[in-house]
């Protein structure tokens, strides 16, 4: 037996002290397994915390396992499809004797309302895991504290620390019932913070190096007892610790690997898993007898291990393409691109001069004109077993010749890393699946500073998404592809992503949001133009209009093509134009790049005069019939050209081919470079770097994007002699001039990039005769309105703008601002508009400000048992069938289907279904509603109520017969004392049952507030003139709701003056019900969970007589109509 099977019991309170001793009696070959969120995460990277605990037990060969997920929740923990099968099988490979739990910190931001959930969603888990480790120990560790000294601006450390408490507290509590050690990191934390000369946290939330080692050094007193680490030769831990995290990041490359869309997904290859996850266990085994072996011997330093590797895999499969290309050398390629008239090109750099210039991705040029170029010939990613080899490449041209004479390694030693961007505090890198901020330090030209920024994107499909950007204010844009299931830890609240979504990421705050969601596939490069408006090319091949897209719940996506811009054709790579040396007619239009299918780089017009950019008089200046031309990226350089990163390759796309095909080229790449001969290219371009202030002022006004760019980030730089010499600079720009606005606009985002507003400077530019820096302004009240003395009267004018680029800015910033405050929602009161993009947007705030998406959890096994067979069709025939039978009902497969279970006792239950176009309402409440290209696999997670309940789910676009559909508790298995059809007579018997039970209710309108969406349901009543009527009014959802009857026409008069309710002291005691007699019949103010009936006579005059709910805000979504005959 590896454990004793009886444990001493000991439980941290908060008020344990920093001497206290205990211990797990651990014995030779126990296995430990974590679980939680990335603060578990990060302590087993580090590796201290293991190193104390091995120190302690160097004889045993104990095995750390962390599966430990940053963005984790208790009752949230979001995983891509096909990953359950992945985890049931590491599970099977590690058996826990201890198992260890760290949740309590991202949950806390539901404060008190989110305690009761929390306790209920642990116990849930913590019977899984027994489930999944029988007789293993627990130990239950809490949040740490937040550190005041680091949080950001704009966020409560006390109220943070108050929640955190309360949630620490569940925790202890749980622990205590079932006789588990508690460790108690909330006093700790505090305690170390309290005693601490330098901060502990990065963001108040995270800890740093110092933090977490200390914190590691706590949990690992819970693991073996103050006595044992006291005797411990603190000068071997860092030594231990190294080989530690080396095997951790093995351990963490197997748990999450990249591409497991391939491995186990809506992808998955049986084959290249069979082959290749062997190896990542190989590597774990490698690394650990390392770690073992530098426990025996107390010499032995850590530097003289070898990093682990595996002999190469064999040659893999091949799938050549219908029409194949031919790697050639860069002589020969260039001999058969067609080149347009009025053009040149010539080779930049490739790598027969440098060698390291393999299979390049994004480019970007620095504020010396110097190339920095992500190379990537680990794609799709690093063999696991072989070192990884991509880099981050400064390409430079001394002579400015127009080719580069030297290239530089700034970075290597980086896996699946996709992009880079500028920043004034450093090199920004995105290496799935974090944001690492490098610095050089020395000058040398490498990188010898390295900093995480960020963690938490998904990794598992490697090409559906990449590329990051800067913006005007310093922010920094990212993305993900479809299959993706990102989460975010920030110190304002989690945010989480699923499939195709852009976010918008303050390095120095850690603030995150989500820009759009589309069903557009794959979001690759952002661009933005002359004036901040940002754009982003799609892997389909389309630039879409970022201000178009407006802001939508999780899981509410823009349709496929919505904002389209251009789409020529399957790319990754596009780039405003801005360059002295392209045409005049083609500046501030977009170039963008096609590599798949068709293999060309185009430039085109853009027009905005219906609002949203549209494209015209495309001109394909490079075009090649070999497919080995592969053009991923565009970008502009100081000297005007155009420069071209061409992947080199026979093949792309892992989705099309295997991983391991032969035919990838991992050893080419070339950098092409386009002139027009029209014009001079450039060959004096300004100085930036370590200029004065008044220098760098005056390069605001430089024509070109890429010098004002590099010109803002120089100035971000500067101390606090950059606002006044800001102020004289903006005091003595000439208004008469044409270049005023976007001088000011510049100036503004200088401003705003120290925390500054200029309210008179931005009146000026949003009186200012370009629609574009008008939009702009508009844009900037988005971060500014807190600092604004009436950010929404202001956003009110602009919406009688006449240009509809602004009046789309304004719905843009409204549409980002309302989840924050209901004030918002002002600016559109009875706002309608004839622009065909402006309706559309208008209609996207209907989505509500809630998710669409619940909370989802990997179920390892779904019992077979738990299969709902018989399922009766809503249609008039009545039509029974079975679910999963695999055969088409004769009525057809879409449409609503019901069925009824009885449970003996109220229970937590799972419904499940796999199809991308479902509604699931139980007992009439909506649970889910979804239209997805790309995610099949459904949950929605409910009460399953004592008596009958009823089960709807609504199919579209099914092409066969009724899924199959799964009720279950959320361990996968039948809940308990339930009776669900087993016949089609059961089915009539239980659904006959729930209609006597009701028929009390025949006659009577039932209406709800659907959960976390912020709408009624039903939207639509019908009733006869005059008739009586019965409504119930239901309030399932976790927040206040009303249901207030209106005369015809009257909603927008009523929800204003519900609006203006919110101002006054006894508005809630009115239920916020106006005085008006527009207002028919009124509910009261429903808490979440209550219900109120209400009854009265139908109007007598037929007509659509809305309702609406007049808590402040709601109304403007959610509405419905009672239609009287």
């Amino acid at each position: 037996m590896i454990l004793h099977k009886f444990l001493p019991l000991f439980f941290w309170t908060a008020t344990a002290s920093l001497t206290a001793t205990a211990s797990l009696p651990l014995e030779k070959d126990a296995t430990v397994v974590f679980y939680g969120n990335s603060m578990l995460e990060r302590l087993s990277e580090q590796g201290e915390m293991e190193a104390w605990i091995q120190l302690a037990h160097p004889q045993e060969a104990l095995h750390l396992r962390s599966l430990a997920w940053t963005g984790d929740e208790v009752g949230n923990r979001q995983r891509a499809e096909g990953y359950a099968e992945h985890l049931k099988n590491l599970l099977a490979l590690w058996p826990a004797q201890v198992v260890v739990l760290g949740f309590g910190m991202n949950e806390s931001f539901a404060g008190d309302a989110g305690l009761g959930p929390f306790r209920s969603q642990l116990e849930v888990l913590l019977q899984q895991l027994v489930k999944q480790h029988p007789g293993a120990a627990l130990v239950l560790i809490g949040p740490t504290a937040v550190e005041e000294r680091s949080t950001p601006s704009g966020v409560d450390a006390n109220e943070r620390n108050r929640n955190l408490l309360s949630y620490s507290s569940v925790m202890a509590e749980v622990a205590k019932a079932r006789q588990a050690i508690f460790v108690d990191l909330f006093a700790e934390s505090q305690t170390a913070f309290a005693n601490a000369t330098e901060p502990l946290c990065s963001n108040g939330l995270h800890l740093n190096a110092i933090g977490n080692r200390l914190m590691a050094r706590v949990i690992a007193r819970a693991f073996v007892g103050e006595e044992a680490l006291a005797g411990i030769n603190a000068d071997r831990l860092p030594e231990i610790a190294k080989a530690a995290a080396r095997k951790s990041a093995f351990v963490a490359d197997v748990v999450r690997p990249k591409n497991g869309v391939v491995y186990y997904g809506v992808r998955k290859r049986p084959d290249e898993y069979a082959l290749e996850m062997p190896r990542y266990h190989q590597l774990i085994n490698q690394a650990e007898a390392d770690l073992f072996a530098l426990l025996k011997d107390p010499a032995a330093s850590f530097a003289s291990v070898p990093v682990p590797t595996l002999p190469p895999l064999p040659l893999g499969k091949s799938k050549p393409d219908a029409v194949l290309g031919v790697v050639k050398t860069a002589a020969q390629q260039q001999a058969e691109i067609t080149v347009a008239p009025g053009f040149e090109l010539n080779l930049f750099a490739s790598d027969e001069q440098f060698p390291d210039l393999r299979n390049p991705v994004q480019m970007s040029f620095d504020a010396r004109g110097r190339l920095w170029v992500v190379t990537m010939p680990s794609w799709p990613h690093t063999v696991p077993g072989a070192l990884p080899e991509d880099k981050i490449l400064i390409l430079e041209d001394t002579d400015r010749d127009g080719k580069a004479d030297k290239c530089t390694v700034f970075a290597d030693g980086l896996d699946a890393v996709d992009g880079v961007a500028f920043h004034e505090d450093g090199v920004i890198i995105s290496a799935q699946p974090r944001l690492w901020l490098m610095r050089d330090t020395d000058g040398d030209g490498r990188a010898d500073v390295k900093t995480e920024l960020l963690r938490g994107v998904d990794v598992t499909d490697s090409h559906h998404g990449g590329m990051i950007a800067t913006d005007p204010l310093g922010k920094v844009w990212l993305c993900d592809g479809v299959f993706h299931r990102s989460q975010f830890e920030t110190p304002f609240g989690e945010v989480r992503g699923i499939d195709a979504s852009t976010y918008r990421f303050d390095p120095h705050t850690g603030k995150m949001s989500v820009e759009w969601q589309s069903t557009t596939p794959n979001p690759w490069r952002m661009t933005f133009d002359r004036e901040g408006s940002p754009f982003q090319m799609y892997g389909d091949g389309l630039v879409l209009d970022g201000l178009q897209l407006t802001w939508t719940p999780l899981g509410a996506y823009h349709k496929f093509a919505h904002a389209k811009v251009l789409g020529y054709g399957k790319g990754s790579g596009a780039a405003s134009i801005s360059s002295p040396n392209f045409p005049d007619a083609y500046q501030h239009g977009m170039a963008s790049a096609t590599l798949l299918g068709r293999y060309f780089v185009a430039i085109s017009k853009l027009n905005a005069a219906a609002g949203p950019y549209a494209a015209s008089d495309r001109l394909d200046v490079l075009k090649s019939d070999n497919p080995a031309f592969r053009p991923v990226d565009i970008v502009f350089g100081m000297d005007g050209g155009m420069y071209v990163s061409d992947f080199s390759s026979a093949i792309i796309g892992h989705a099309q081919h295997p991983m391991r095909d032969p035919l990838w080229n991992h050893e080419r790449g070339r950098i092409w470079r386009v002139i027009s001969t029209e014009k001079p290219v450039v060959k004096d371009w300004p100085l930036i770097e370590g200029q004065p202030v008044q220098a760098l002022l005056e390069l605001l006004n430089h024509p070109q994007d890429l010098v004002r760019e590099h010109a803002r980030i120089e100035l971000r730089r500067q101390s606090e002699e950059l606002i006044p010499a800001v102020d004289a600079w903006v005091a003595a720009l000439n208004r008469s001039l044409p270049g005023f606005s976007q001088a000011a606009l510049e100036a503004l985002w200088i401003f705003e990039s120290k925390g500054q507003v200029r309210p008179a400077l931005l009146d000026e530019v949003l009186a200012g005769a370009n629609f574009a820096t008008r939009a702009a302004g508009v844009q900037l009240v988005r971060f500014q309105q807190d600092r604004l003395a009436d950010p929404v009267g202001l956003l009110a004018r602009m919406l009688m703008d006449p240009h509809p680029r602004v009046r789309m800015a304004v719905v843009n910033v409204v549409a980002l601002l309302r989840p924050e405050s209901s004030k918002f929602d002002h600016v559109l009161h009875g706002y309608q508009d004839a622009n065909a993009a402006l309706n559309q947007m208008l209609a996207d705030l209907r989505l509500g400000t809630r998710p669409l998406k619940g909370r989802s959890v990997p179920v390892l096994e779904m019992a077979a048992d738990t299969q709902l067979n018989y399922w009766q069709s809503h249609r008039p025939d009545g039509e029974v069938w079975a679910a999963g039978s695999g055969k088409t009902p004769m009525g057809g497969s879409n449409g609503t289907w019901v069925t009824t279970v009885d449970s003996i006792a109220s229970q937590p239950a799972l419904l499940s279904v796999k199809h991308g176009y479902v509604d699931i309402f139980v007992n009439g409440v909506q649970l889910l509603s979804t239209d997805s290209m790309w995610s099949s696999q459904q949950q929605a997670q409910f009460e399953l109520r004592k008596g009958l309940n009823r089960l709807e789910i609504t199919f579209r676009n099914l092409k066969a017969g009724v899924p199959p559909i799964y009720l279950s508790s959320l361990l996968g298995e039948r809940p308990a004392d339930i009776r669900a059809a087993a016949t089609p007579a059961m089915l009539s018997e239980l659904n006959a049952a729930w209609n006597i039970a009701h028929s009390s209710d025949a006659g009577v309108l039932h209406v709800q507030a659907v959960p976390n969406q912020m709408q009624f349901s039903p939207k639509e009543l019908r009733v006869k003139k005059g008739a009586p009527v019965r409504l119930v009014f239901e309030n399932p959802d976790l927040m206040i709701h009303n249901f207030v009857l209106l005369k015809p026409g009257s909603e927008e008069e009523v929800g204003a003056l519900a609006d203006r309710m919110a101002r006054q002291e006894d508005a809630a005691k009115r239920g916020y019900v106006p005085k008006t007699t527009k207002v028919l019949y009124a509910s009261g103010l429903l808490d979440p969970g209550t219900t109120e009936e209400l009854s009265f006579s139908a109007p007598n005059e037929p007509g659509r007589y809305p309702y609406i709910c007049t808590f402040p805000g709601h109304w403007r979504i959610m509405r419905g109509v009672l239609v009287v005959e």
